[in-house]
């Protein structure tokens, strides 16, 4: 049977740039013992750059070494330590071949060793200088093809001397290196320009242009093909589209595709979402990823000499409308809220609040029919009690998820009208016009710092006694505040109704996602107020439309 592979789509991103030449951190390329009358040898072979490197330097340091100790005689080369890393600082982590050469050096299996130049092991000078003491102290025997053995392996104060002078200019050269080319890249990001690597996501290299102050550089114009597909992507995440449902589009309808022809992972479309080149700003020394740490992106862009923010590209979208689909990204990705499990999705999550003011949120337990089986039952259920202490809600609300499910659906189509759907459009024109979406977002965000300041202080010695209940109405009123902005923002996100053909909606109603089918329901429905009893699920559950 063959295997058929996918192929590429006819805009696949270009895979992760890899070596040239690939080596092991330790080849043996000797005899297991030394030939009789020498002593073993070992090669530390480095390279600072890889990127297209065809392991020239590699055969270069490894020729040079060979000839200097055939020359001398006695020894017998036993195997090499080769590291083709990058000389920035992520070298450090990358060289393998070190690390495996220090820990045999440590174990005693390498009694001396050889390497082109004394900077291709260290250009620190303080951790070259212990290097070589360490290499002193466990009897390892130094050779280099660039400096002197009577440096490198006594321990005079003269030789100690000379040795930490070149370190110390091998240093001092490195730091200038860097200084040149971090100026470099600040003229670059300052004048908008492009400095290299793979071009982000929606844009590519443009032709070399010259700007006011006579700098040339290239600065990126828009993809033919990415760039209307991340104006798609805006418009799918405002309207509650997920990221696996963009990259499907984009595979199907432009193409784009991973190197393999899969389509585009999910995290790649998320930074491409979230990035502030979306705006046009150019990115600028942003940090590496650390697992836990946030970053606010907009803390690392260009800025010109004024202090104002660099525009490198055509923007994708209006700052506002970047603004919000960064939060519907990162509210998806931080949601606290109970996700769907088993096989029901849980469609009022969110909408449905108890007597006491908190919102009913999913449960799933278990009941044994007659004959033994266990069944799963989905309710909605009041957590008023067990997140906030006993005594919070007296009601104990519960509501069936399959009855109160198909009792508000059943109520949302029939809401669907044409008459329906253009006094929805009219309210959110109307909460449009009430103030600006930029003063909305800040509202938001500082109701949400106000809340969780005070979240953090519960449990703390500040709070005692009878100061528990003040701190949770405090809570309680800017939940409320948080609340009410975010209803206020759902209703000014997009310019028009999403709702454009009730009819067709219900057709397609099952095939759509559940934020999709969510972010209907909120289009419609302010809030669902459940009452606690054994009455049927219609007569316990009220409607409040959006006003």
């Amino acid at each position: 049977m063959k295997t058929r592979t996918k192929q590429p789509g006819a805009n696949a991103r270009p895979a992760r740039a890899t070596r040239a030449v690939v080596y092991p951190a330790f080849t043996q390329t000797g005899p297991d013992s030394p030939a009789e009358g020498t002593r073993p040898m070992y090669l530390y072979l480095r390279l600072s750059k890889y990127h297209k490197d065809k392991a020239d330097a590699i055969e270069r340091q490894r020729l040079d070494l060979t000839r200097k100790l055939a020359a001398e005689g006695g020894w017998t080369v036993m195997g090499e330590y080769i590291d083709n890393d990058s000389a920035s600082v992520s070298a450090a982590k990358n060289r393998k071949g070190w690390r495996q050469l220090n820990q045999d050096i440590q174990a005693g299996t390498v009694p001396a060793v050889a390497f082109w130049k004394l900077d291709r092991t260290n250009r620190i000078a303080a951790k070259c200088i212990e290097w070589i003491g360490q290499c002193q102290r466990s009897g390892v025997y130094l050779v280099s093809h660039q400096d002197s053995a009577d440096e490198l392996n006594t321990a005079t104060a003269g030789a100690k001397l000379v040795t930490g002078i070149k370190a110390l200019l091998a240093e001092v050269e490195t730091d200038s290196m860097s200084e040149r080319q971090l100026a470099s890249k600040r003229h670059l990001a300052e004048a908008g320009f492009h400095h290299g690597g793979t071009p982000p996501l929606g844009w590519m290299a443009g032709p070399r242009v010259v700007d006011e102050f006579g700098r040339s550089g290239v600065r990126l114009v828009p993809h033919p093909v990415e760039h209307p597909a991340l104006k798609d992507a805006v418009d799918m995440v405002l309207a509650g589209k997920s990221l696996a449902q963009i990259a499907r589009y984009w595979s199907d309808q432009y193409g784009i595709t991973a190197a393999a022809g899969g389509p585009v992972y999910e995290a790649t479309v998320y930074r491409s979402l979230v990035s502030p080149r979306m705006i046009g700003y150019r990115m600028r020394q942003v940090p590496e990823h650390q697992r836990g740490v946030k970053l606010d992106l907009l803390d690392y862009i260009a800025r010109d000499a004024s202090g104002e923010p660099v525009i490198a590209q055509e923007p994708v979208c209006d700052r506002a409308t970047w603004l919000r689909v960064r939060r519907l990204l990162e509210e998806a990705k931080t949601s606290r809220t109970r996700r769907p499990w088993g096989s029901h999705e849980w469609l009022l999550t969110g909408l449905l609040y108890c007597q006491c003011g908190e919102r009913l949120y999913g449960h799933q337990k278990y009941r044994k029919r007659a004959s033994g089986e266990r069944v799963p039952v989905f309710a909605y259920r009041c957590q008023a009690n067990k997140v906030r202490g006993p005594g919070n809600c007296s009601g104990g609300c519960t509501i069936d998820a399959v009855k109160g499910e198909a009792f508000v659906l059943g109520w949302f189509f029939a809401q669907i009208t044409d008459d329906a759907l253009a006094a929805a459009r009219a309210r959110r024109r109307a909460a449009r016009a009430d103030v600006g979406i930029n003063e909305v977002l800040s509202q938001l965000d500082e109701a949400r710092a106000e809340r969780d300041v005070l979240l953090s202080k519960q449990g703390t010695g500040e709070y005692r006694g009878a100061m528990v209940t003040v701190l949770l109405s405090l809570i309680a009123d800017a939940q409320r505040r948080v609340d009410g902005f975010q209803r206020r923002l759902d209703a000014m996100e997009l310019d028009e109704f999403p709702i454009e053909d009730g009819p067709a909606l219900i057709a397609s109603w099952k095939e759509r996602a559940i934020t999709e089918k969510r972010t209907y329901l909120r289009r419609m429905i302010h809030r669902i107020d459940a009452l606690p009893g054994n009455a049927p699920t219609e007569e316990r559950l009220r409607i409040t439309p959006v006003e």
